[in-house]
């Protein structure tokens, strides 16, 4: 599952769980049905604090989305009554995300989520395991290329290949060549840990990887 698809579903789990809430306590649009009884500390801290976290990830710190997360949590004193809410800002954020309106906050994406994939790459090559090392790496790459295509509006399939995407990035002249074949040299060790294909290659061939789509990200994903 690629990187969009992960978050995909991290909004949907969260607003599930969220509706699934609202419902236990009967909430009817206006107020709590069953003598005003709402959700627990306990519920609603541990939904707001993982809702917050995704958006500050998909729409960063000083999104307007983030804003309200914090100011209704502080006007309000914390208060779970008002748990509608953050449920709906955590909807809205999620409709924008899906319409494609917050393209200013790809970089976002590309500092905060990519980097945590990376930095998990690195600590399993640190602990010997080269495979999952460089096969996380890839699925990096892979998200890398979707996004600088949907930045330089090249029409994606449903399922898009990377070398597809690799091709289509050479001729929007998004990069040269060269670039091109160290991104097929990238992806060819991820496919290769992929199948379990450990013969020659190395720690410092994977190592070399995660640095090279580091500087890929830096430099192209802006």
């Amino acid at each position: 599952m690629v990187l969009y698809e992960k978050l995909d579903a991290r909004f949907r789990e969260l607003l599930e769980e969220g509706n699934k809430i609202l419902n236990k306590y009967g909430w009817n649009g206006k107020d709590w049905e069953k003598s005003h009884i709402f959700p627990s500390l306990l519920e609603y801290n541990k939904w707001y604090t993982s809702a917050k976290n995704l958006i500050e990830k998909i729409c960063g710190e000083n999104s307007s989305y983030n804003r309200q997360f914090e100011n209704l949590y502080a006007d309000k004193k914390g208060n779970p009554y008002y748990f509608f809410g953050f449920l709906g800002i955590l909807q809205a954020s999620y409709d924008d995300w899906k319409l494609g309106l917050l393209e200013d906050t790809k970089s976002l994406i590309t500092a905060e989520v990519f980097s945590n994939f990376i930095e998990q790459a690195e600590y399993l090559l640190e602990e010997g395991y080269k495979l999952p090392s460089a096969v996380i790496v890839r699925a990096v790459l892979e998200d890398g290329l979707r996004t600088l295509c949907k930045k330089n509006e090249i029409t994606l399939p449903e399922r898009p290949k990377l070398d597809w995407m690799n091709s289509e990035l050479v001729k929007k002249s998004v990069y040269n060549k060269n670039v091109q074949k160290q991104v097929t040299a990238w992806a060819g060790i991820g496919n290769s840990a992929a199948h379990m294909e450990i013969d020659g290659l190395t720690d410092a061939e994977v190592k070399n990887m995660i640095n090279g789509v580091i500087s890929f990200n830096a430099t192209y994903l802006k």
